[in-house]
């Protein structure tokens, strides 16, 4: 019986690992890109409220406005909780669809700023703008520098642990920061805003998605430090 030389086993053996190695690349470069679409969508939609409500505060408290204007340049969106659900808070409101009057409770609203915001207010929020952005862009850098070390086989490295760190941390600001401006805008509507029998809920105005986001990305940074001294570790016994 007639044995199949050792070199052809190896050989063999590569074929499979190399197959593998490319079939699991394909994996997570396509999770990768997953997971890419799916933070910079979301950083896009926190962007797109975040900087109309900068460039909305921007153009209020830069622009010269007569004594005499009554009608507010500048408007914020607000989140209402109604005390008692009867009818001392309900509105009446008109079904398209069927043309009948329904009763109904407004929860969110969006309401003008009859108060000037003044410089103060417009460096604050170019303060929180230019952080958010610099935030988010590190985030996604990052993240592409980490899919492209993972494409050449690099993976358990120092410099991963800390791109990952960069994209968790980042993402955690960037969560802070829209929830603290989501707040400051809840704060200047309440200033000039109130309704009868409803309380306003700063709770809405917080961004957990991303921190949680960025939380699990340190998680896996944490996991990659783990794997990596394992690794020297087991180097150095050998």
């Amino acid at each position: 019986m007639r044995r199949r030389p050792a070199a052809s086993h190896r050989t063999a053996a590569n074929r499979r690992r190399g197959k593998t190695g490319t079939t699991m690349k394909k994996k997570l470069n396509l999770f990768c890109t997953l997971i890419f679409v799916v933070i910079a969508c979301h950083l896009l939609s926190m962007s797109n409220t975040f900087f109309t409500g900068f460039s909305a505060g921007m153009k209020h408290g830069m622009e010269e406005r007569s004594v005499t204007e009554t009608t507010p340049s500048n408007f914020s969106h607000i989140t209402l909780l109604p005390a008692v659900m009867d009818e001392t808070t309900a509105v009446t409101v008109t079904d398209k669809a069927t043309s009948r009057q329904l009763t109904a409770w407004p929860t969110q609203l969006i309401v003008p700023l009859n108060d000037s915001l003044g410089p103060g207010a417009a460096v604050f929020r170019l303060l929180y703008t230019l952080l958010y952005g610099a935030a988010a862009v590190a985030a996604l850098v990052a993240f592409i520098l980490f899919v492209r070390n993972v494409n050449r086989n690099a993976i358990f490295t120092r410099r991963n642990i800390t791109l990952l760190r960069v994209v968790g941390w980042c993402l955690v600001a960037t969560g802070a920061i829209a929830t603290a401006d989501g707040c400051y805008d809840t704060y200047l509507a309440q200033r000039s805003f109130s309704l009868t029998g409803y309380v306003v809920d700063y709770g809405s105005a917080a961004y957990i998605t991303s921190v949680i986001f960025g939380l699990f990305a340190v998680v896996v940074a944490e996991a990659f430090a783990i794997g990596l001294r394992m690794k020297e570790e087991q180097e150095l016994t050998i």
